[in-house]
């Protein structure tokens, strides 16, 4: 392949599917990949709808370009995707899972969007490491990456795993910045946002707080703004058991806010 392609983890590249002027910019978690949002893009696509999933800055390749990027290397993916799907739709919808949540709702606070969405979104990440790193910075360059804890996989549906491209481990610079920089950031942006949101949180995300949904909800500007739990599975909610439901409503809720366009 050509020099200035990256390689793609299998399964982890990004995919545009073509449909009507209503635009759906599917953006993935911190250290996942497109693949996080390729059901509900397929979903998306059957109904007509044009769906764009980009990879985010040094994800869905190796470990090593995650490292030195930034909340705002991720943000400027999102940025140039959402330019490039206004270039082919009248209407753009950020619908986002995780950090994607964060990000989408990063954009409503700037862009014109017709809707946005967010899945599984931390409002705040209690993490340990953290703290202790900022306090004690030469540990930045003693621990450069923490890996992941298989016992923290809160995913219920076992086929999930099979073909679920992703990093093992979680770079330490880049954590701190989505934790200690983005997050706080984004809070302050929330009352920015006025096009019709939508949230959507499993009971059974054992990554991110239960009260994460209402936190984000109290503080968006919007005057409509909904939330919708999901009973079954974990944080991957678009791809664990109550996915079908999920894509549903989201559906649902893109129709109901481009419909009077």
């Amino acid at each position: 392949s050509l020099s200035f392609m990256p390689s793609y983890l299998a399964n982890a590249e990004p995919f545009f599917f073509t449909g009507n002027h209503i635009g759906c910019l599917l953006i993935h978690g911190f250290t996942g990949t497109p693949h996080e949002m390729r059901g509900l893009g397929e979903h998306l696509a059957e109904k007509g709808y044009t769906a764009f999933a980009p990879a985010l800055s040094g994800h869905a390749t190796n470990l090593s370009d995650l490292a030195p990027t930034r909340w705002y290397d991720w943000y400027a993916s999102v940025r140039a995707a959402f330019d490039k799907l206004s270039a082919a739709c009248d209407f753009i919808i950020p619908i986002g899972l995780s950090l994607g949540g964060a990000l989408a709702l990063h954009l409503a606070a700037h862009q014109k969007v017709s809707a946005v969405i967010a899945v599984s979104t931390p409002f705040t990440i209690q993490n340990p490491f953290v703290p202790l790193f900022t306090r004690f910075p030469f540990l930045f360059h003693v621990i450069h990456a923490i890996p992941k804890n298989p016992k923290r996989d809160d995913t219920q549906d076992p086929r999930v795993h099979a073909q679920h491209p992703g990093y093992r481990a979680y770079p330490v610079r880049a954590a701190a910045s989505l934790i200690q920089d983005f997050l706080p950031h984004l809070h302050n942006d929330l009352r920015e946002i006025r096009a019709p949101a939508l949230l959507i949180q499993s009971r059974g995300d054992q990554m991110i707080l239960p009260t994460s949904m209402d936190d984000y909800c109290a503080r968006i500007g919007s005057g409509q703004k909904e939330m919708f739990w999901v009973e079954q599975g974990g944080h991957l909610v678009l791809e664990d058991y109550a996915k079908e439901k999920a894509f549903a409503r989201i559906t649902q809720f893109i129709a109901t806010h481009t419909s009077a366009e």
